[in-house]
């Protein structure tokens, strides 16, 4: 990929990477990525916005060359610290060591710690402007879209929202727009959206309002084709995907995980009584689990109960498998009660809670246990035990 110009004095530089299979570890990437960056070249200044990932510096540092050399550029912007933005940094710096960087300020520490050198930082706050000479930019801060440093610089007289991982897509082609690709473009959109950004939507559902004020007319992503026709489709489909879809529900689930039914009348039981107490309620065996229906589940609920027996001191495989799925969608401050039943140890409800406090859930900080089969006296204590959670939930 060399130098290609999408409006008068800005040019695509970035790179391509048609191998990659897995992104970030777990998120498969068929069609490979690309790492965008552009160039822009005022009467007075130019700027360079992102960089590449640190294997692709030779090709990075030669597509920029074509347009002017690296030692003329006058600003960096650093829209958001991960290495696949920021690993050519440090070779851009040693060609360029007066270049001044520009970012969120809350992006300052990491990037220190990424050059390990002295260099000239400034951390932007929102609304932030920056002249080069005909050509406008104006900062936006736009935490958690998908770090809390990412920023997006909206290019007025050219109308361009340069938005870094918004917007994005994984996807590696002969093709530069997203208009010209002939695969399902639409669906590698929503992977993407899905798989990086939906463990952020209440973040992005207090951004994406800050974009409304401009006409935007190309979105420039850092991963993937240019948004280059009907830009308002992308930005509503960030607005519908991200709306909180709990709200105005009265849904609580109930997961559980059960190898005699002990459990599983446990979950039953407290489902019945909740109901009663006017709560939508739907029961989901852990064991037979649907890994989309369980995260959709997770959003639409109000809180979420989950029932675990112990086995040789732990929580269960299913069990597990499932907690796993709350760092996958937005689930910050959702309510959480944890209960089940044991033999001769107890663990695994205390462990499964520890976790789901540990991923910012709020957990009812009283778990219920009962000892094999559930007795008659234990099963009061479960009527009571269940005001106590309604209390709790609201």
């Amino acid at each position: 990929m060399s130098a290609i110009k999408i409006a008068e004095n800005i040019y695509a530089v970035g790179v391509k990477d048609p191998g990659l299979a897995v992104f970030d570890i777990v998120m498969a990437t068929k069609y490979g990525t690309t790492y965008n960056s552009y160039l822009i070249k005022g009467t007075e200044k130019t700027a360079l916005i992102d960089g590449v990932k640190k294997e692709f510096t030779d090709e990075f540092l030669s597509n920029i060359e074509e347009i002017i050399p690296v030692d003329k550029i006058d600003y960096l912007i650093v829209n958001h610290d991960e290495p696949d933005h920021s690993g050519a940094i440090p070779a851009i710096l040693e060609k360029n060591p007066q270049i001044k960087l520009f970012c969120s300020a809350s992006a300052v520490p990491f990037l220190k710690n990424i050059i390990n050198r002295e260099a000239d930082i400034t951390g932007f706050k929102d609304k932030a402007t920056l002249e080069l000479g005909g050509k406008t930019l104006e900062f936006k801060l736009m935490p958690y879209m998908h770090w809390p440093d990412t920023m997006m610089e909206y290019l007025h007289e050219d109308k361009i929202l340069f938005s870094n991982d918004g917007f994005a897509t994984h996807f590696c082609s002969d093709c530069l727009y997203a208009d010209e690709v002939k695969e399902d473009i639409d669906h590698e959109f929503f992977y993407y959206f899905d798989s990086i950004m939906r463990p952020f939507t209440a973040y992005i559902r207090r951004d994406m309002p800050k974009l409304d004020e401009y006409d935007i007319r190309m979105i420039a992503p850092s991963h993937g084709p240019i948004h280059r026709q009907d830009t308002a489709k992308y930005l509503d489909r960030y607005k519908n995907w991200s709306v909180d879809k709990s709200e105005g529900k009265n849904q609580i689930t109930i997961f559980y995980a059960s190898n005699y039914g002990n459990t599983k009348k446990m979950a039953e039981f407290f489902g019945t009584q909740l109901e009663k107490a006017g709560y939508n309620i739907t029961l989901i065996d852990a064991g037979k689990l649907n890994i989309d229906n369980a995260r959709e589940q997770i959003e639409t609920s109000k809180a979420v109960m989950i029932g675990t027996p112990t086995f040789n001191g732990d929580a269960v495989a299913p069990i597990w498998n499932l907690v796993n799925l709350f760092s996958t969608v937005y689930s910050v401050g959702k309510k959480a009660v944890v209960f089940g039943s044991y033999g001769w140890s107890g663990e695994g409800v205390k462990l499964v809670a520890a976790r789901l406090t540990g991923l910012k859930l709020k957990v009812f900080e009283e778990n219920f246990r009962a000892r094999l089969i559930p007795s008659a006296e234990e099963i009061k204590e479960m009527e009571n035990y269940t005001k106590k959670v309604v209390d709790f939930i609201g």
